[in-house]
């Protein structure tokens, strides 16, 4: 007997059902296949786009540059105002032997 209604319920209508339910689920996984497989392929074009990208030696060669510049810059700051540098650094050495030593 079915669950909502107060008519029996017949072996053939629970085949019925079962295999409808069954077409149901085979229709879901087919969508969730192919829309995994779609999202796959953009990462992965993605992926292979910034891979080739042909400015790559260009941008390490920028990267390097910038880091060279920043270094030359804080060289010259200490340079400039020496107090101040051993002020910060003290400052620093103090925080990380406080959180160090902390429980």
């Amino acid at each position: 007997m079915s669950r909502f209604s107060r008519t029996p319920t017949t072996r053939d209508e629970i085949e019925r059902e079962i295999q409808n339910l069954m077409t149901a689920l085979d229709d879901l996984k087919d969508d969730a296949s192919r829309e995994s497989r779609h999202r796959f392929n953009a990462l992965r074009s993605r992926a292979e786009t910034l891979w080739n990208d042909n400015k790559w030696d260009e941008h390490c060669h920028d990267l390097s540059r910038r880091g060279r510049d920043a270094g030359r810059m804080a060289k010259d700051c200490a340079r400039e105002h020496p107090l101040s540098t051993v002020a910060l650094a003290a400052g620093a050495v103090a925080l990380i032997g406080y959180l160090a030593t902390r429980r």
